[in-house]
């Protein structure tokens, strides 16, 4: 429902919505992921399948100068990812693709009006390729298996491709039809049973020339720092506490700059539990916790993963 001098609900969500679809795992894209072990070496020649659901739940805050209350979104978010590992150059890396299907319910009050959406649908898909530059030479299974890392440091480009869900004709929409990519490098430390990591990315946007109203949006690009600290327990289970700090990200829609600047942080922990010697199952629980604009959101997810080699030693 439009109100007289102001954005329309659809509008005003989709400026929320935005920053919330990227939250699924195994692998999240907006700046706000947290995700432990992410350069963490493994042998040449594995495949890999994961299947892994979140459920999000949390207000969004706006533009001060919009009349916006109590808004507030449920989105679950089921994906399935698929990658294997590789020799580059002597190196170890890694290539990773996440297919998410999301589903969102959002409500708010707009100039004291109840409001209320409902979407789902494919979300955008992600490619992720990594390689570790130093400290993690290619090895198959029998080496590294005498293997122990030091200190590693590795480099990511990550590419979110424009595949999912969405009509120029609505204001809410699952995809963000434009194309993201993500450089980050990522630093690993290793005592004893601890793991210290460190990463430093920033998203890098295109135009959405089909924005609604027949107009466009472009957006700032937005940094991120993500921090780990692992703790390896017995039978190979892992415990990290997480956080990350992302900050930039303002959109212009048309001529109209929106205030929506981020500078936000959030903290959690992730729970990793190998079973049957090649399947996993990861636990994961995130929260904002200071927030300028944009999203104040608690996420607690599962994920499962399978690996399987291709009969190389």
């Amino acid at each position: 429902m439009a109100t007289v001098g102001y954005p329309c609900w659809g509008e005003i969500v989709r400026l929320g919505i935005l920053a919330l679809l990227p939250l699924y795992m195994p692998i999240s894209l907006a700046g706000q992921e947290l995700q432990p072990r992410a350069y963490l070496p493994a042998p040449v020649g594995l495949n890999f399948f994961g299947v892994s659901y979140s459920g999000n739940s949390g207000g969004l805050l706006f533009d001060p100068s919009l009349p916006v209350e109590n808004a507030h979104v449920n989105a679950s978010i089921t994906s399935v990812s698929f990658g294997e590992t590789l020799g580059l150059f002597g190196r170890t890396g890694q290539v990773l693709a996440v297919l998410p299907y999301v589903v969102a319910d959002l409500s708010g009050k707009v100039a004291g009006i109840q409001e209320a959406r409902y979407r789902s649908g494919l979300a955008d898909s992600t490619f992720r390729f990594a390689v570790n530059l130093h400290g993690a030479p290619a090895m198959h299974i029998r080496e590294f298996a005498k293997y122990q890392p030091k200190t590693l440091i590795g480099v990511s480009f990550t590419v979110m491709a424009p595949t999912g869900q969405y009509d120029p004709n609505v204001l809410i929409n699952i995809g963000t039809n434009r194309w993201a990519f993500k450089p980050e490098l990522g630093i690993s430390h290793f005592v004893g049973k601890w793991e210290f990591e460190a990463a430093f990315g920033a998203w890098l946007y295109t135009t959405n020339s089909d924005f609604f109203g027949r107009t466009y949006e472009k957006q700032d690009p937005l940094g991120s720092i993500q921090a780990h600290v692992v703790r390896v327990l017995p039978r190979r289970m892992w415990l990290a506490f997480d956080a990350t700090f992302y900050t930039g990200g303002r959109t212009y829609i048309g001529n109209r700059t929106i205030s929506d600047y981020q500078g936000n942080t959030r903290f959690g922990a992730t729970l990793g539990i190998p079973f049957r010697g090649r399947e996993a199952l990861r636990f994961a629980y995130f929260k904002g916790a200071t927030t300028r604009v944009g999203t104040d959101i608690s996420s607690l997810s599962v994920a499962y993963q399978v690996i399987w080699d291709r009969g190389r030693r």
